[in-house]
């Protein structure tokens, strides 16, 4: 049997292939922008996204700006640029102060990645192309050593039954403690279960990260001992003393909750000013870069899922950076000499 074509395959072949060519392409399917919303939060939801919270929001707010019944090929780059342009000139109610270019980002990233669905769905054909607002550089307070000891000493006070009820938590000494020594987000400590730490192995399990990613975090001794401590008070209240579910509980095994009053208690307690909670993740990587640690052993410590986010930490190693010009010193020294060498003694040079 010979593979080579007839001339009647090729013929066919061609034919086949400027039928395909000239064939009408499908259509977009007419869908409107409620639509649209609904068909998105609910493969968000399905894929078990953590903030969906945030695409409600904000998925709410475009709605408002647009109306359910707009047709989705109707949304033009120009409407959502003004949107934009307005949201930045206004004041949050909840916060009390002016919207942040980066809470319009973060709401315009949705809109972009709804309309890219929409387009792999075939409901567009292209999408609106929209520009994002200039974000300043983010935030980076942390803690000096003597502020860090004057806030531990005041959540351990706040651990205590000497403070009033609403700045009192029994576990905020152990939970700052937690944020300090390992640069924990403040949900991954909350949500912290018993069967995700592993004392036999000195680490912290984590499945469900902002990132998506599982990691393992290092247990030091100081967090080892918070939690070694909690774990020998509750396997005494549990019936086979072995202690199970949420690290941070109530008395109905529920997990703890908020500590917001109790935490900026606290700070106010150890003046310690101008500080978030999130602000002990910034200790954490600040302190690691100061004493040397290289950014990438810091990246994987705090989950970033890329450099782009540590490298805020950059100039806090100024002894590394110095070390790395001092590199070329005899590098440069050499070449020079040489260069100056060939200049004035060009023949002797060559054959060198």
């Amino acid at each position: 049997m010979t593979s080579a074509w007839s001339r009647r395959d090729a013929e066919e072949a061609l034919a086949k292939r400027l039928l395909e060519r000239d064939a009408p392409r499908k259509k977009s399917v007419l869908k409107t922008f409620g639509e649209m919303v609904d068909e998105y939060l609910a493969q968000k939801r399905a894929l078990g996204k953590r903030s969906i919270r945030n695409d409600e929001m904000a998925t709410a707010a475009f709605l408002a700006e647009f109306g359910r019944a707009r047709p989705l090929t109707e949304i033009r780059e120009a409407e959502v640029a003004r949107y934009a342009e307005r949201r930045l000139t206004e004041r949050s109610q909840r916060l009390k102060r002016s919207v942040r270019p980066a809470t319009v980002n973060r709401q315009l990233a949705i809109l972009r990645a709804l309309l890219r669905l929409a387009k792999k769905r075939r409901y567009l054909t292209d999408v609106p192309e929209f520009d994002m607002a200039k974000e300043p550089e983010g935030r980076l307070r942390f803690l000096s050593e003597d502020e860090a000891a004057r806030l531990l000493a005041a959540c351990e006070e706040a651990s205590s039954d000497r403070r009033m009820i609403s700045q009192r938590s029994p576990y905020l000494f152990a939970i700052v403690t937690i944020a300090l020594n390992t640069g924990m987000r403040k949900g991954e400590i909350l949500g912290l279960a018993w069967e995700r730490v592993d004392f036999a192995r000195g680490v912290i399990l984590l499945e469900r990260t902002k990132s998506g990613r599982r990691r393992e975090v290092p247990m030091n001794r100081a967090v080892d001992r918070v939690l070694a401590d909690l774990r020998e008070k509750q396997a005494r209240a549990s019936d086979d003393g072995v202690p199970r579910g949420p690290v941070f509980r109530r008395t109905d095994g529920s997990a703890w909750g908020n500590i917001r009053n109790a935490f900026e208690g606290a700070c106010e307690a150890a003046k310690v000013f101008d500080f978030r909670f999130h602000d002990l993740r910034h200790t954490f990587g600040s302190w690691l870069v100061m004493r040397g640690r290289p950014l990438k052993e810091v990246q994987e410590l705090l989950g970033h899922a890329s450099i782009t986010m540590t490298m805020r930490y950059a100039h806090l190693a100024p002894d590394r950076l110095r070390d790395a010009v001092a590199s070329l010193e005899d590098f440069s020294t050499k070449s020079a000499q040489e260069a100056v060498k060939a200049a004035l003694h060009p023949v002797t040079a060559r054959q060198n």
